[in-house]
């Protein structure tokens, strides 16, 4: 029975409130990417108007155009603003053409992509208009995991895909006389031929592999960096993440703040620290040198430190100079990563192991070190990669005297403007760092492999 009141009458019944749907986010996606064109469009339409009033600097396609009547531009950048403002207003406004007008908006957006690499061979616009057009195209057919993944999916396509395609393209052919790139005729009996750079690395130049000790430099190189950059980060990072967290937050700052100036600067300070009028040599060859000198007068036993005074310490120009700069610059890089890791250990582990009678040092081996394996392993890679194609360091620090791949790769395309044998370095290069990246993750999933091993052992 109804509950009623004091008086006999039933409360009155609160009518519902209205539910309203929202609006598609794949249309109003699709929207923002349509408005964005006719932006575009815009602003290419007043750019063609204003010509005779403005001295713009003309676009390629506006220079294709010109070629045309005058009233062509009008209609095409008109008839191009029209549809995509059409498409988007339509789009937020559910209304139900809007879907078929974008979708044709979309595939002429890719058409135009074409049409405009054909007139004006500009390769940025030509991208942005194919990325519009192919976004809101899977907008509108509604793929989830393609429309979220398109951006990332775009950019490392056209910037990365493609170039090293073209790379690889280029290795393949030879050198001529004036620095342009040929290729030789193609039969399969001589498919050796295109590999002739890959095995010129590994030939002998006058009886040495000259090639070859570029590379094991290097690589000795961005190894004992990648070592030593390890041996300091570690603790380093480890004293970090047991200090309190308002602290924690300080000394992170404070490894970030070299971030703040530009590494060639930070490059050249070096170079001003260690040349042989820096800092050090001057304080070396003549403050301590002239202390030397007045006590060896009074002592023979500072004579061997007056006369090792008297000269300048080869400080730059050298390997360890070289060394020294990619440590200082790729040493935050390590701390980072390992911080990050060690801030999510849990400290109780440690303390437990102490219950169990294990020391200092099983206690890092068996449970630290495996715990923190996978920022040891992310560090060493983020430093190890680009130690190993360092340009800027080994030419300012090692001058001359110390090759690295960088200086040949420079050399190569820049100098001897051999294209192919510098695009067949770089490949090798990059074997090398792709199997350095999957040795990564390779060990970080038997990590992971091993700690949800354990974690259901002791459940």
């Amino acid at each position: 029975m109804a509950a009623t009141t004091d008086t006999g009458l039933k409360p009155p019944t609160p009518s519902p409130i209205p539910l309203t749907r929202g609006g598609d986010p794949f249309h109003q996606a699709a929207a923002v990417v349509f408005l964005g064109q006719a932006l575009l469009w815009l602003a290419l339409l007043f750019r063609w108007a204003t010509f005779s009033v403005i001295a713009w600097q003309p676009l390629a396609v506006e220079l294709a155009l010109a070629q045309w009547p005058s009233f062509a531009a009008y209609v095409l950048f008109g008839g191009l603003l029209a549809l995509n403002l059409a498409a988007g207003l339509g789009l937020l406004r559910g209304a139900g053409w809007a879907r078929p007008v974008g979708l044709a908006a979309a595939v002429i957006a890719l058409v135009a992509a074409v049409g405009y690499y054909a007139l004006g061979r500009e390769f940025y616009g030509t991208v942005l208009l194919a990325g519009l057009g192919g976004l809101a195209l899977l907008l509108l057919t509604r793929r989830t995991a393609w429309s979220m993944a398109f951006p990332s999916a775009y950019w490392l396509l056209i910037f990365f895909l493609i170039p090293v395609a073209i790379v690889f393209f280029v290795s393949l052919g030879e050198r001529t006389r004036l620095g342009t790139v040929t290729y030789p005729d193609f039969d399969l009996g001589n498919l050796g031929a295109y590999f002739d750079d890959y095995a010129r690395i590994f030939s002998r130049i006058d009886g040495e592999f000259i090639y070859l000790r570029i590379f094991g430099r290097s690589l000795w190189l961005a190894l004992l960096n990648t070592v030593i950059c390890l041996l300091f980060a570690y603790p380093f990072a480890y004293w970090i993440a047991r200090q309190p967290a308002h602290r924690r937050n300080m000394l992170i700052f404070l490894v970030m703040i070299p971030f703040w100036t530009n590494f060639l600067v930070r490059t050249y300070a070096w170079m001003l620290i260690l040349r042989d009028s820096g800092l050090i040599n001057n304080f070396w060859s003549i403050t301590l040198h002239e202390q030397a000198v007045r006590l060896a007068e009074v002592s023979p036993l500072f004579e061997g430190l007056a006369a090792a005074t008297s000269h300048k310490l080869p400080l730059l120009y050298n390997f360890p100079s070289v060394l020294l700069g990619l440590f200082y610059g790729y040493l935050p890089f390590m701390v980072l990563p390992l911080y990050t890791n060690l801030e999510k250990v849990n400290w109780s582990l440690l303390e437990a192991a102490s219950d169990l009678y294990a020391g200092r040092w099983q206690s890092f081996r068996r449970v630290l070190l495996p715990l923190t394996l996978p920022g040891i392993i992310a560090g060493s890679i983020i430093v190890f990669i680009p130690s190993l194609g360092a340009y800027v360091t080994p030419d300012l620090m090692g001058g001359a005297r110390v090759a690295l791949l960088g200086n040949l790769l420079q050399q190569q395309f820049m100098t001897v403007r051999d294209w192919p044998f510098g695009s067949a370095i770089s490949f090798i290069m990059m074997a090398v760092m792709l199997a350095a990246t999957l040795v990564y993750f390779r060990v970080s999933a038997e990590s992971e492999r091993s700690a949800e091993m354990t974690v259901g052992r002791d459940k």
